[in-house]
């Protein structure tokens, strides 16, 4: 995600950040589909560049009748319409997004391939042996992604079915739970979702589903909030606009389309799970994972599923290699250490927010799993982060 202090903006042909007086560069935008970053990103390369940015007809997915500009940063996506409308235009024109068989315009596109492995690193770390990509409509996005899904997938030795949603619900009968989804935007994972729960299977202890795009408005007040790829959406508006001002200076076209990598995994409750082929195990486990941060105990644990806590101590055993005491214990250390790093919060205070309890606790479970003390902790990290300090400033 951009913002006004990783943007540098090198404008060719004046210096950055100053803007033209008089004759300034009309740039029109125009989206067939309309996301907001794509537009935030233009218009704060906009800014700094001093463009006059037409936006009138963004949001509306129209075209003016006439225009005459300096260049043109479009989203014509599938609509033969707008690219007989572009290629009749007499500006430069960049275009967003996958749809390269329609029109050879300079292009700036997400990277399908990088966003995929992102997924497939993510669920072979976290214990997955089967991936699916779920899908609804056969379209270019979907395609591109779905390949570059099942190139990962084999890659990295997991089995991998493309389902249409309409299949969800015969996941079971396939014998490929517990598994990964991976949904070919977040729309699409929102409905494989309600697919799920209609079929009565469980997200995320039996299906881990992740989207891509990261629209967090979709994507978080979900039933199970939703993990989902972060594409980098308004680097593409940013980086589309810089492309058009390289060729409004007289610049070349880039040979290839311009690939933004993905910024990451925005993970929510949807993925935060690990791969357990017992049920019950994976039930207990997603309940250590939402509520370890609270005053629980085992039993509360075995509450949350169909097993006597005997029965489940021994299955978690199994299939863990831990007890659930050493999941919780080990969550709440990892959170403490976060905490110890990243606020001055004192030691009872983080020994609350952790689930502890109280100090001497924490203390001592802490010692046992980090080998020192919380204060010596974060003395040390004080010590290397002033010491990194001394060195970046020699």
């Amino acid at each position: 995600m951009l913002n006004d202090r990783n943007i540098d903006v090198q404008v060719p042909g004046r210096r950055a950040g100053v803007r033209r007086s008089g004759n300034r560069k009309r740039v029109l935008l125009v989206l067939q589909y309309y996301d907001y970053r794509h537009h935030s990103g233009v218009a704060k390369y906009a800014a700094k560049a001093g463009w006059a940015l037409e936006d009138a007809y963004t949001m509306i997915r129209s075209l003016p009748e006439t225009w005459d500009g300096d260049g043109i940063i479009s989203m014509h996506g599938p609509s033969e319409h707008f690219v007989d409308w572009l290629k009749q235009a007499k500006a430069p024109v960049v275009d967003i997004g996958e749809y390269e068989s329609l029109s050879d315009f300079p292009r700036v596109s997400t990277d399908s391939q990088r966003i995929a492995q992102m997924a497939i690193d993510h669920y072979v770390g976290h214990g997955y042996k089967n991936d699916v990509f779920a899908w609804l409509n056969d379209n270019v996005i979907k395609s591109k992604r779905m390949a570059a899904a099942q190139r990962a997938a084999e890659a990295g030795g997991l089995a991998f079915w493309d389902v249409h949603l309409d299949q969800i619900p015969s996941l079971p009968e396939r014998g490929a739970l517990p598994l990964g989804l991976l949904a070919a935007n977040d729309g699409i994972a929102i409905r494989a979702l309600r697919a799920c729960e209609d079929a009565g299977i469980l997200v995320p202890e039996e299906v881990a589903i992740l989207g891509i795009d990261n629209f967090e408005y979709r994507c978080v007040p979900a039933s199970v909030p939703i993990s989902s790829i972060d594409a980098d959406q308004e680097r593409l508006g940013y980086e589309a606009a810089a492309l058009l001002d390289r060729l409004m200076a007289g610049a070349p076209r880039p040979e290839r389309i311009i690939e933004i990598p993905p910024v990451g995994i925005v993970q929510r409750d949807s993925t935060d799970m690990l791969a357990v082929e017992d049920v019950e195990v994976a039930k207990a486990l997603r309940f250590v994972i939402a509520h370890f941060k609270e005053h629980v105990g085992l039993r509360d644990v075995a509450r949350a599923t169909s097993l006597s806590l005997r029965r489940l101590q021994t299955r978690f055993k199994e299939h863990l290699g831990r007890t659930i005491l050493q999941e919780i214990n080990g969550r709440r250390v990892t959170h403490a250490q976060m905490l110890l790093k990243t606020t001055n919060k004192k030691i009872h205070v983080i020994a609350a927010e952790c689930g502890f309890g109280g100090s001497v606790k924490m203390i001592r479970v802490f010692n046992q799993y980090v080998g020192t003390s919380p204060k010596r902790y974060r003395k040390e990290l004080r010590r290397t982060e002033l010491q990194d300090v001394s060195a970046a400033g020699e």
